[in-house]
């Protein structure tokens, strides 16, 4: 996670969250690993659903459902992974009203708020 510290600042930063908060996202969602890819198609530290490979067969209102987002091959970069994955979470939080709401938003749709509260649980003990 060390390595990756300076870039969760960074993007953490100009989108006025909590570094620590993204820490902890990306510590759920991939445990700092850049090359994690999960069993529903999401990609790299904040496993982020990409456009291609096969979230591009998920449908919302006829049409998939990730075709606005970064392809795999952008995912899989972790400068980028990093800065796409926090602007996502600033946004959800910025619309949600709270934290909590964007994580349970965020995280994965079969578990709800028992996501948001494991990340706010790595979040307070993270240093």
């Amino acid at each position: 996670m060390r390595q990756w510290c300076g870039w969760i600042e960074q993007y953490a930063a100009e989108v006025g969250l909590e570094a620590r908060l993204v820490a902890a996202v990306m510590l759920q969602e991939s445990g700092g690993n850049a090359e994690a890819y999960s069993h529903s198609g999401a990609v790299g530290l904040m496993q982020v659903m990409p456009r291609d490979g096969l979230a591009a067969d998920f449908m919302c209102s006829g049409r998939p459902c990730f075709s606005s987002r970064p392809s795999m091959e952008e995912l899989f970069n972790p400068e980028y992974n990093i800065s796409y994955g926090t602007r996502m979470l600033a946004a959800l939080v910025s619309k949600k009203g709270s934290v909590r709401d964007a994580l349970y938003a965020y995280g994965p749709m079969d578990m709800g708020y028992r996501y948001a509260d494991l990340v706010m649980s790595i979040y307070e003990n993270y240093q």
